[in-house]
C-alpha cells in the first residue's frame, strides 16, 4: 500500500491529524502512563544503533510506548540466519536493507513518526550528527561490533545523554544503564589502549553478565570470539527491548529508581532467575579479573590453527571470485590431509583434477579416495561460487584421454548473490576424533540431509542409530582396523603424514598435526615410538594392534549415529559424486553443531575387495578379519553386501577439538 492509500485510509476513519491518530493508537497506554507522560514522549527522541535482533525490538517497542522520533542507523541486509531473532527478517525481507525495511515498521505503526536514518551507520564521522536532539540511547549494535559500541557510548555520555545496553545472553537478558557523570564505558569494562579484540569482547560479556547465568547450558563450541560467531535467541531479544523499553520510559519520564553502574541486572527465562549486583570497580574487580583469566586460559581456548573465514567477494573481479572458489575448495577434508586437488584457471571456467601422486597408499584403491576428496573440494566451491553471485554449470570428466581432469565448471553471473547458510561450515568444519554422547541425532536431521543429496546422481545416505545397529559396526570397525595396524603400507603411509612436532606441521601445512589425532598423551607417546615399522611388528606380536582398533571402535559406540555413503557403481564417476555427497552432508552436520568423523577403513576395504578381489589382501588373516566384519556392517547396514559403501562416518553431540588441520598455499594448487 503506498503513503497516499495509507492517509487515505486514516482519513476516513478520521485519523489524519496526528493528535488524533495518537488519542487513538496510545489510549491503551493511559493509565499505565499519565496523558502528560505520554504527551511528554511525543516529543523524544531515541537513538538506535542498529536494527537486529535487539535494536528492530527496540524500536518497536519504543514506538508503541509512543515516542514520537527516533534517530535509526544500520548498514545491513536481511538474510535468512536472522529469521530466529528479527522483528523485520521474514522470507519476502531477504536481500532489503534492515534500516529501509524496519523503518517501514515503524511508520506503519505510526505514520506521524520523525525518522532520521542512517544507512552508512554509526561511523566517527556522523556519530554527533546521529546524537543530535537525542534524548537517549538504546544500544541495538551486534555483540562483535565492539569498537563502534565504544565510540557511541563515549560520545554520548560525553554529550549528557544516558546510554542503555541490553544484551542477549542465551535465554535471558543482561542490562546496564549508563548514566551521564558516573562511571564511563572505559572504566567499568576495564578497556585499555593494549588490549587485543578477544579481551575486549569478553571484558564486555564479563561486565554485562557478571553473574553470566547463561553459560550453563549454552555450547561453547558455538561461540568463536575470533571469528564473531555465537548462538543467540528471538525469546531473549524480546527479553531485551522489554527491560530496556521500562528503563528509557523510567529515564525519559523521571520516575525515579534508575540503578545506574556498577550496578547489573540479569534476567534468566530458562533458569526463572533474577540476579542484581553492584560491581563497585567493575571489570577491575578482582573476580571479574579472574573471570578473565579463566575464560581466557580454559574455556575460550583458540583453535589452531585460527580459522579465518573470508567474505566473499561479491563485487571483486574475476579472478579475485576464483581465488575465493578455489580457497573453499581446498578447504575440503582429504584422507590423511594429503591434499590432492588441483585446478586450472580459464575464465569463464576452471578445471578440476586430480594429483594421483599425493596419495598412493593401500587405502587409496584405484585413487577412490583422493577422487572423492576432489568431489568434496567440487562441493565447496559451488557453495563459494554462490555466495559470489555466479551460477556454476558442472561437466563431469569432459575429456575421456585425460583421467585426471575430473570436472569443467562453467561460470556465469547469477541474477543476485545466495547467501548460503553452509558457507561457514566451509572453513569450520572439521574432523573430530573425540568421544561424543551417545544421544541419538534425530531422524529428522538424518531425513533433512539425505534428501538435500537427491540432486547428486548415483548416490544416496544410508544410517543406523540405534544402540544394537551402532554396537554392531564399532564390533565391525574393531576388527577392521586391527588389519590398518598390521598392514605395513598403511603404517608407513600413516606415519609419514602424522606431523610431530607443531613446527613440522606449520611448516608442511598437510598432513595430521599429532594433537588432531586426540590420541592423549599416552596415546602421542605410543605414536612416536612405534613410528617405525620395525618397532610396530614387535608391538603387533604384543596384540598391539588388537588395542588400537579397540580404541576406534569404541569411538563408535560413543556416537549419535553412524552413516554411509553409497553409490550405484564403484568407479571415478561413483567416486566422486560420493565425495561431493560426504561433503554436503558434513557440512550440514557442521551448520547443526553436530561433530563428525569418517570411520574410512570398513569402505574402504570393501572398496578394494569390490574392484580387487580377496587376493589385493595378501594376509590369510586379515581377509578373515573381514569376513567376520562384514556380517557385523550387515546387521548394521542390511543390503550392505550387495551396495557399493563409499564412506561410513560418525556423528553426535561433545566437545569441539582445539587442534585443526593445515592447507599448503592455494598457489601450490595451480595448473
Amino acid at each position: 500500500m503506498n503513503t497516499t492509500e495509507f492517509m487515505r485510509q486514516l482519513a476516513a476513519r478520521g485519523l489524519s491529524r496526528k493528535a488524533d491518530y495518537h488519542a487513538a493508537a496510545f489510549s491503551r497506554n493511559i493509565g499505565l502512563l499519565s496523558a502528560n507522560e505520554q504527551d511528554r514522549l511525543m516529543r523524544r527522541r531515541v537513538g538506535i544503533p542498529g536494527m537486529g535482533g535487539v535494536g528492530g525490538s527496540h524500536l518497536m517497542s519504543m514506538v508503541r510506548a509512543g515516542i514520537g522520533a527516533f534517530s535509526i542507523a544500520d548498514m545491513d541486509a536481511y538474510n535468512p540466519v536472522n529469521v530466529n531473532r528479527q522483528y523485520g527478517a521474514a522470507s519476502s525481507s531477504f536481500g532489503r536493507d534492515k534500516l529501509e525495511t524496519m523503518a517501514k515498521s515503524a511508520l506503519d505503526a505510526n505514520p506521524h513518526l520523525d525518522l532520521r536514518t542512517f544507512p552508512e551507520g554509526v561511523t566517527r564521522d556522523n556519530v554527533d550528527e546521529f546524537l543530535d536532539d537525542v534524548d537517549i540511547v538504546l544500544d541495538g549494535l551486534d555483540f562483535f561490533v565492539f569498537e563502534v559500541r565504544r565510540m557511541v557510548f563515549i560520545r554520548a555520555l560525553e554529550r549528557g545523554i544516558p546510554v542503555i545496553t541490553a544484551g542477549p545472553m542465551g535465554f535471558s537478558v543482561a542490562m546496564l544503564v549508563f548514566m551521564p557523570g558516573g562511571m564511563g564505558f572505559d572504566e567499568y569494562f576495564d578497556i585499555r589502549e593494549d588490549d587485543s579484540r578477544t579481551d575486549r569482547l569478553l571484558k564486555f560479556a564479563l561486565g554485562l553478565s557478571p553473574r553470566a547465568l547463561q553459560a550453563g547450558y549454552t555450547d561453547l563450541n558455538t561461540v568463536d570470539l575470533e571469528g564473531g560467531r555465537g548462538p543467540s535467541s528471538g525469546l531473549a531479544c524480546q527479553l531485551c527491548s522489554a527491560l530496556a523499553t521500562m528503563e528509557a520510559l523510567r529515564i525519559l519520564l523521571g520516575r525515579g529508581g534508575v540503578k545506574a553502574i556498577p550496578r547489573y541486572l540479569q534476567f534468566d527465562a530458562c533458569r526463572r532467575k533474577l540476579v542484581r549486583g553492584k560491581l563497585r570497580r567493575g571489570n577491575r574487580a578482582a573476580t571479574q579479573r579472574f573471570k578473565l583469566w579463566f575464560f581466557k586460559n580454559f574455556l575460550l581456548k583458540p583453535r589452531v590453527p585460527a580459522v579465518d573465514i573470508p567474505s566473499p567477494p561479491v563485487h571483486g573481479s574475476a579472478d579475485e571470485q576464483l581465488d575465493f572458489m578455489i580457497r573453499a575448495g581446498i578447504r575440503a577434508p582429504s584422507g590423511d590431509n594429503v591434499q590432492p586437488w588441483r585446478f586450472h584457471k580459464d575464465w569463464p571456467g576452471l578445471d578440476l583434477m586430480v594429483d594421483r601422486a599425493a596419495d598412493q597408499s593401500f587405502f587409496n584403491v584405484e585413487q577412490s579416495a583422493s577422487i572423492m576428496a576432489c568431489g568434496a573440494a567440487l562441493e565447496n566451491i559451488l557453495i563459494a561460487a554462490r555466495a559470489c553471485g555466479r551460477d556454476i554449470s558442472v561437466e563431469r570428466f569432459p575429456d575421456g584421454s585425460d583421467k585426471d581432469l575430473l570436472a569443467r565448471l562453467g561460470v556465469a553471473q547469477a541474477p543476485v548473490p545466495d547467501d548460503d547458510s553452509f558457507l561457514d561450515a566451509v572453513w569450520l568444519r572439521d574432523t573430530n576424533r573425540k568421544h561424543f554422547k551417545r544421544t541419538s541425532v534425530t531422524q529428522g536431521i538424518w531425513e533433512s540431509i539425505a534428501e538435500s543429496l537427491e540432486d547428486i546422481p548415483g548416490v544416496r545416505l544410508r544410517w543406523c542409530d540405534s544402540r544394537e545397529s551402532v554396537g554392531a559396526f564399532a564390533r565391525a570397525v574393531g576388527l577392521v582396523d586391527i588389519i590398518r595396524s598390521e598392514n605395513r603400507s598403511l603404517h608407513e603411509h600413516l606415519a609419514a603424514m602424522i606431523r610431530f612436532t607443531p613446527e613440522e606441521a606449520e611448516t608442511t601445512r598437510d598432513g595430521l598435526p599429532l594433537r588432531n589425532l586426540e590420541a592423549g598423551k599416552p596415546g602421542e607417546v605410543f605414536l612416536k615410538a612405534t613410528r617405525s615399522w620395525s618397532v610396530m611388528r614387535v608391538a603387533n606380536a604384543f596384540r598391539m594392534s588388537r588395542a588400537v582398533a579397540a580404541h576406534s571402535a569404541a569411538g563408535i559406540r560413543h556416537s549419535g549415529g553412524v552413516g554411509c555413503i553409497v553409490a550405484d557403481e564403484a568407479g571415478p564417476e561413483g567416486f566422486l559424486a560420493a565425495g561431493q555427497a560426504l561433503q554436503r552432508a558434513w557440512l550440514r552436520f557442521a551448520h547443526y553443531g553436530i561433530q563428525f568423523q569418517p570411520a574410512a577403513a570398513p569402505a574402504l576395504f570393501r572398496l578394494r575387495q569390490l574392484l580387487l578381489g580377496d587376493g589385493s589382501f595378501r594376509n590369510a588373516d586379515h581377509i578373515l578379519l573381514l569376513q567376520k566384519a562384514w556380517p557385523l556392517v550387515e546387521q548394521a547396514f542390511p543390503g550392505f553386501m550387495t551396495e557399493v559403501p563409499m564412506m561410513f562416518f560418525r556423528v553426535g553431540y561433545g566437545p569441539a577439538i582445539r587442534f585443526g588441520t593445515y592447507r599448503r598455499p592455494l598457489s601450490g594448487f595451480m595448473v
